[in-house]
């Protein structure tokens, strides 16, 4: 059996999921996770180091606009913390002034591009959110709304035990099928934290 320290409280990350089926989540093939980034920031101290950490996808292309036009995004450090206690933070840059910014977010993320999920034309993204201590990650997925950045599912709690996910993994957490949204969530009450299909509800 393996342990975890929970971090959000599951009454509120279950309240508005439906299960539907117990499955396997479908095999996705490691594909390159960005197309372009901008010339690396020399002005900026370098991102924290994390030992035994592997390498991670931090930038993701996509058209998060609408403007016909591919946009770069990824993680940049904004202030590194000098105690053990507190939080590194960290900022979603992105590589068009025509974008509007993210908020500055507390500890390591990896940013999972997730296409056009609620049908608005635009892709969507996700971020896969680290705790400052403890192996219990989250995952909410954001749009580029008319008046900024706006949540629309989650967050919702991926405990990983300590283990690493991949990019392909956590791309295919979340699945469009028939015009339906799912999610692949550990069930917390099986020993195993088998992972179970839901219905993923988009908030409009």
């Amino acid at each position: 059996m393996r342990y975890f320290l929970p971090v959000i409280p599951l009454a509120f990350l279950f309240a508005c999921q439906q299960p539907v089926a117990q499955q396997q989540p479908p095999v996705v093939k490691d594909t390159p996770a960005i197309q372009a980034l901008p010339p690396a920031v020399t002005t900026l101290p370098a991102e924290p180091v994390v030992e035994n950490e592997p390498d991670e996808a931090i930038g993701i292309s996509g058209d998060f606009n609408g403007d016909g036009i591919i946009d770069s995004a990824w993680r940049e450090v904004v202030r590194m913390s000098e105690d053990g206690d507190e939080p590194h933070i960290f900022a979603v840059k992105f590589n068009s002034a025509a974008i509007p910014p993210m908020k500055e977010i507390q500890n390591r993320f990896r940013l999972i591009p997730e296409g056009d999920l609620n049908g608005d034309g635009i892709p969507e993204m996700s971020i896969f959110h680290s705790p400052l201590h403890g192996t219990v990650h989250s995952i909410a997925t954001w749009t580029l709304a008319p008046d900024g950045w706006k949540r629309i599912a989650g967050p919702w709690m991926v405990p990983t035990a300590g283990e690493y996910m991949s990019d392909s993994a956590l791309r295919a957490r979340i699945v469009l099928e028939n015009d339906t949204v799912y999610y692949w969530q550990e069930d917390v009450e099986d020993e195993n934290f088998t992972l179970r299909k839901q219905v993923l509800q988009l908030t409009k």
